[in-house]
Parts: structure tokens; sequence; C-alpha cells
């Protein structure tokens, strides 16, 4: 029994006060809750990398693909890291700076460590260069092409390839 300000006697249940402190619990869980951050988010911890794919960073969520001429354009003008995503090895476009599986791209250690430099895929037809692509936005690559149609349409705009069958 508890005693009012008034000298009234009530009495306290001890289930109400169960109630009660199951009620400030939940609330302090949901308050911890947003106060340290939600599972999963980045809170500006550190620089992003290649490898960081919680980092900010602004959404890319389209791949760029590019034809031939703004393919050359790019390899000429952007000075852009350029990557044969094709397996098997059946070629490669003149200027070439690395070769990774497509479905093996997010381990290949060659990457540039700039999210924003300029990369440019191909492979035989455009298809694996897709993934690639597609790969690198998820890890953080935020500008991203690849050539529409691949090495077969840059042959058949009559330009040259380098090794291969």
């Amino acid at each position: 029994m508890n005693a009012d300000p008034n000298g009234n006697t009530t009495t306290v249940r001890p289930t109400s006060k169960l109630a009660m402190a199951a009620v400030i619990a939940a609330v302090a869980l949901v308050v911890g809750y947003f106060a340290l951050g939600m599972p999963g988010m980045d809170h500006g911890t550190g620089a992003p990398t290649a490898h960081d794919m919680s980092a900010m960073t602004p959404a890319v969520t389209e791949l760029s693909e590019l034809s031939v001429d703004q393919f050359e354009a790019s390899l000429v003008d952007d000075n852009a890291f350029v990557v044969n995503v094709h397996v098997p090895y059946e070629g490669e476009i003149d200027g070439t700076d690395a070769f990774s599986a497509f479905d093996r791209i997010s381990e290949s250690t060659e990457l540039p460590s700039d999210l924003a430099e300029p990369i440019l895929l191909y492979c035989r037809t455009g298809r694996m260069s897709q993934i690639a692509g597609l790969s690198l936005i998820q890890m953080g690559y935020t500008n991203v092409a690849h050539l529409a149609g691949g090495m077969e349409a840059w042959a058949e705009s009559g330009r040259s390839l380098v090794g291969g069958q």
C-alpha cells in the first residue's frame, strides 16, 4: 500500500508495475534504435572505397550503354579505365587496361580506387559487360559505361581487334 499526497492509501498492483516497466523498456529500445543508427547504415565513419558497398554515394541505378563511336571517343577523351570482361579470351580492343571475368569483377584488384573514375567495359556481345557494369554500380562506382554490341559491333564497324581467333 502507498499513500498519495492527501494521505489516502492506494493499492498498486504488481501487474501494473510490470506493464509500466515493459512500456519503458520498449520506448528505450525504439529511441536507442534511431539514436544509434539503423543496422546496415553507414554514418560517415570513413572515406568510401571500391569495396565498401555501404558507403553513402550518389545513387546511380543505370548503366550507360555506349555506341561504338561513343565508346571510341571515351577511350580517347575521358582517359577512362578500360576493362575486357569477356571469358574466355577472344581478343581485345587496343587500349585495354585490364582483363577481368565479368562475374568476378568485384574481386578485381586492378579497379580504380576512385569511385568516380570513368570505367569502360566490353565483352564479345555486350551481355557480360552489362552484368559487370551493374556489379560495379552496386559497389559504388558512379561513372561506368559498356560497349553496346561488344567486340562484335566494334569489328562490324570496321575497327580492328587485337589477338583472338
